[in-house]
């Protein structure tokens, strides 16, 4: 899918609202993304305070728009409700001059597309986010999960349509806040700012808005490849994730994928006590932990034969990153009453960049890693199946396991050193005022 949408970089961003907002005026600021000189990097620093001014003097402006967004429902069970945020969105958008298309395909929400085409620019910046939701238990909300409110760092709630100005620790309450309204929103006002200053962008920007990736995607490839030339970019950013625990911006430029598994392990057709069966009937929990137990162990290490001859080396510059991470495995040891985490004394950094296998699921590449884990549950004496087994296949069987993979999402890692990523890591430099320190 790559290959036909001619998408040549790729990377993950994680950064939060307000950090996001500045990072994302500078990386789009023509003259950020190229700047070598002296001069060139203090015309992004002026650029780059007098956008921090616009957001200081709009902020009840901003957070409103915000908060109307974050006031739509998007659950995935609602799909009205769905239809309502590509909708406003979308006339988000095109208020700021963005040419808008819903892409659609029947069962699906829309996908929102829009290309800002600067003219004369070269380069083409992709920004990928989503604006559906995680599913809402209201009885574990102390608020209305679609009724916003700020809140301070005590967690008191303030009276936001009364102020113009917000303490830099308080919070928005309301599905989606984080994950994963909040870059949209920052990316409008972004626009906002520099249109603010009269400032010409020097990239084009093209939106790619989401509708079910909280539900896997599932119908993303099919509208993508029905609109092939909607991914044709320099490089995308995808905005989304938590703030790390260093509380420092982090570009991530890759990701593990996911491939999941439901192992069902039988036994005796009917219940019954263990009483007067137990040691006798095969006893399927015991059956499923030794499964389990056999594919890896208790310090991280996959036992599976094969799982780890896909894994590349890391580069010299992926070596160098690691070792200028910023480390929070003591504070987060301490944060999770973790004695001695898995992975032999590796840093949370290192195993990040490893394979990994969860009694929740099996994180790696698809259709290899199911072939390599029905191998290997073969060689342990199960008879597989993927559909429920018929009483006849559990008399011939003495050990049946049904397995029901669901693939979410292919693992990729891009270059540490691909000249259009490091050119955004230093536009986010630039925004934080980093990059004079850094040379």
């Amino acid at each position: 899918m790559r290959e036909k949408s001619e998408v040549r970089y790729l990377f993950w961003l994680h950064i939060g609202m307000k950090a996001l907002f500045l990072a994302i005026v500078t990386a789009i600021f023509a003259r950020c993304l190229s700047a070598q000189s002296t001069s060139a990097q203090e015309l992004g620093a002026t650029v780059r305070d007098q956008v921090r001014s616009y957001r200081h003097a709009h902020e009840r402006e901003i957070l409103g728009e915000f908060v109307r967004l974050l006031s739509i429902p998007n659950l995935a069970s609602d799909p009205p409700k769905l239809e309502r945020n590509a909708q406003a969105i979308a006339a988000n958008l095109e208020g700021r001059g963005v040419d808008v298309k819903l892409l659609r395909v029947p069962g699906a929400p829309p996908v929102v597309y829009g290309w800002l085409r600067v003219p004369g620019a070269r380069s083409t910046i992709g920004i990928y986010a989503h604006y559906d939701g995680q599913p809402v238990e209201a009885q574990q909300w102390q608020s209305s999960p679609f009724s916003p409110g700020l809140r301070d760092a005590a967690g008191h709630t303030i009276d936001w349509q009364s102020m113009t100005h917000y303490d830099g620790e308080s919070r928005i309450y309301a599905r989606s806040a984080g994950d994963d309204k909040a870059p949209i929103q920052a990316t409008m006002s972004a626009l906002d700012a520099l249109r603010s200053l009269k400032e010409p962008l020097s990239v084009n920007v093209k939106f790619l808005l989401d509708g079910e990736e909280e539900v896997g995607s599932s119908h993303l490839p099919e509208i993508l490849n029905n609109h092939p030339d909607t991914l044709a970019a320099d490089i995308w950013l995808l905005c989304d994730g938590p703030l790390p625990p260093s509380r420092r911006m982090q570009v991530f430029f890759g990701t593990r994928g996911e491939t999941d598994v439901e192992i069902t392990v039988y036994g005796a057709a009917r219940e019954m006590h263990s009483g007067n069966y137990g040691n006798w009937a095969p006893n399927p929990i015991v059956l499923l932990t030794h499964l389990l137990d056999s594919m890896r162990d208790t310090d991280a290490k996959i036992l599976i034969s094969g799982f780890y001859d896909d894994v590349r080396a890391l580069a010299p510059s992926e070596q160098r990153a690691l070792a200028n991470f910023a480390a929070s495995d003591e504070a987060l040891k301490q944060e999770f009453a973790i004695a001695a985490p898995e992975g032999n004394g590796a840093s949370l950094a290192e195993q990040l960049l490893k394979p990994a296998l969860n009694v929740r699921g099996i994180r790696a590449t698809d259709a290899r890693v199911r072939q390599q884990v029905e191998t290997h549950i073969e060689r342990q004496g199960f008879f597989i199946v993927h559909q429920n087994p018929d009483i006849a296949i559990r008399r011939a069987h003495a050990r049946v396991v049904k397995l029901e993979w669901t693939f979410a999402g292919q693992a990729f890692r891009t270059a540490m050193d691909n000249p259009a990523a490091q050119a955004i890591v230093k536009a986010i430099e630039q925004a934080k005022g980093l990059l004079s320190s850094r040379r």
